[in-house]
């Protein structure tokens, strides 16, 4: 037999269905946040987290970022990241550190899609020098006056 929701649990999986709506949750408790936002995408994530005024959800939703993190960069580069702050003794939040390898990664994209236009522009340059050229000169007018000319030359070795 089935146990009947509580009124929580149907409050807490209606948001859970409506995610994409959230805004402000700065009045909300930790506990039903801890439920809620791991049904968040990035997108919403952020959304969230940027819409909240006057509270710190690092403790909810820094956890969230590191997995974030994992998924898009993977283990190897989270295992670093973390060996790094041990390293040096310092801490980061997950979103700090997922933004800004988003946006090495972006600039990298960019440097590698300037190189690639770049040789396309060379490869096309290379590609203009070595393509035949129309000359400008005008061949004989007919067959019949270059073969007058061929004969003179032949009959007569002035």
């Amino acid at each position: 037999m089935r146990k009947t929701p509580s009124l929580v649990d149907l409050c807490v999986r209606t948001v859970i269905d409506n995610v994409r709506y959230l805004g402000d949750v700065g009045e909300t408790d930790s506990h039903l946040l801890e439920r809620i936002l791991p049904h968040c995408t990035v997108d919403q994530l952020l959304h969230v987290e940027t819409s909240t005024k006057g509270r710190d959800l690092s403790s909810v939703t820094d956890k969230l970022w590191k997995n974030f993190y994992e998924l898009q960069f993977g283990r190897e580069s989270m295992k670093i990241v973390i060996e790094r702050m041990k390293l040096k003794k310092v801490s980061f939040r997950w979103r700090q550190l997922y933004e800004a390898k988003l946006k090495d990664v972006q600039e990298a994209e960019n440097k590698a899609i300037d190189r690639l236009k770049q040789l396309y522009k060379k490869e096309d340059a290379r590609k203009q020098s070595r393509q035949v050229q129309l000359c400008t000169k005008v061949p004989p007018s007919s067959k019949r006056s270059f073969l007058l000319e061929v004969d003179l030359v032949t009959i007569c070795p002035c």
